[in-house]
């Protein structure tokens, strides 16, 4: 599989791909720890929730993203 560019710059294109999965995974996270396949406390992190280090990954995800996207 080729990574088609669709900016002009590949760097561009990864920062963007990366957020986008980046939140993906996030979601993906939360969803599972809600119906129960994961734990929130498996994810706790220097005194954080579970709830905060994902949607720290999904934030993460969103800065990456827009800054990859900036014109």
């Amino acid at each position: 599989m080729r990574l088609k560019v669709t900016y002009e710059n590949l760097a561009r294109t990864l920062s963007v791909r990366v957020g986008i999965g980046l939140i993906a995974l996030g979601f993906a996270l939360i969803l599972a720890c809600i119906i129960g396949a994961l734990q929130f406390s498996s994810f706790e992190i220097a005194g954080h929730s579970g709830l905060r280090s994902l949607a720290g990954v999904a934030v993460f995800g969103c800065m990456m993203a827009a800054l990859g996207s900036f014109e």
